[in-house]
């Protein structure tokens, strides 16, 4: 099996707490994979371009028809946060003794994520790093980015961290084959132990697929448990993950083992890293 390279991590952050935690995570996988890492911040442009309308205004308690909104005050707080957010990025890379590569760009933040993503091999974005406290809810910026990310994704659950053991699913399909791959090899730094889902089939094309993973998994000392979804829902893949006690979720883009609508309902009830392969 040809091994799924990720030379290149990109971490989106924001300013808030949740930067933290991606980073983090971006990190470890790169530590992993033996990867470069890159970190971008994008500026909202379309927060500036609705505050210099002359109709929006500030809400102002105790007032009814609120404030005229001071763009370059807006300017300036975004400055700042840049200005933090890179002294922040330079000191983690400092205590960690790496690089991270600090980026700032400014536009439609789906948009430009989705953009620079052809240019990377993974990209980590938080679920909703704006609501920490309501983490089963998935942000409008993190809906667009899962439906249109140019290369592999990783979705983080707000305070999860990558651990192990590590589940996966396979239909046999090469972004499933991508994924199994990139499972083994997080698999070896957790003793060895590997969870591996097959999708609802007929019998027949569940022993083909039994099959090729025993062949992809002649590997020494690989501790590999196979389980047979009775549904290929959310439902079932999260069942799985609460029996073996999983702490990180491979799974391939398309939709060959779970629907776009059932990816949904499981990154909104994952309270693991879920990392989509293509």
């Amino acid at each position: 099996m040809k091994k799924t390279e990720i030379n290149r991590i990109l971490v989106a952050l924001d300013s808030g707490a949740a930067s933290q935690n991606i980073l983090r995570a971006g990190i470890t996988l790169a530590s992993r994979f033996h990867s470069r890492l890159a970190a971008v911040f994008v500026e909202d442009a379309d927060l500036i371009s609705a505050a210099e309308l002359p109709f929006v205004r500030e809400v102002v308690y105790g007032t009814l028809s609120g404030r005229a909104i001071n763009v370059a005050g807006m300017e300036r707080s975004i400055q700042c946060q840049t200005t933090r957010l890179r002294k922040w990025v330079a000191s983690i890379a400092q205590q960690n003794r790496i690089e991270i590569v600090f980026d700032v760009l400014r536009g439609n933040v789906a948009r430009t994520l989705c953009e620079v993503s052809s240019q990377t091999d993974l990209l980590i974005i938080g679920k909703n790093t704006l609501l920490p406290g309501k983490s089963q809810k998935i942000g409008g910026i993190a809906q667009s980015v899962i439906a249109s990310a140019r290369c592999n994704l990783a979705v983080l659950h707000y305070g999860s961290s990558i651990e192990r053991p590590v589940v996966t699913g396979f239909t046999g399909s090469e972004a499933s084959l991508h994924a199994l791959s990139l499972a083994i090899d997080l698999a070896r730094e957790d003793h060895n132990q590997l969870i591996v889902m097959l999708p609802v089939s007929d019998e027949l094309k569940y022993q083909q697929l039994n099959k090729t993973i025993q062949e992809h998994l002649n590997i020494p000392r690989l501790q590999v448990s196979l389980v047979r979804l009775s549904g290929n829902t959310a439902g079932q893949v999260l069942q799985v993950i609460r029996q073996f006690h999983g702490r990180m979720l491979l799974l391939e883009s398309g939709p060959d083992f779970l629907t776009d609508d059932e990816k949904q309902v499981l990154i909104v009830q994952a309270d693991i890293p879920v990392i989509f392969l293509r």
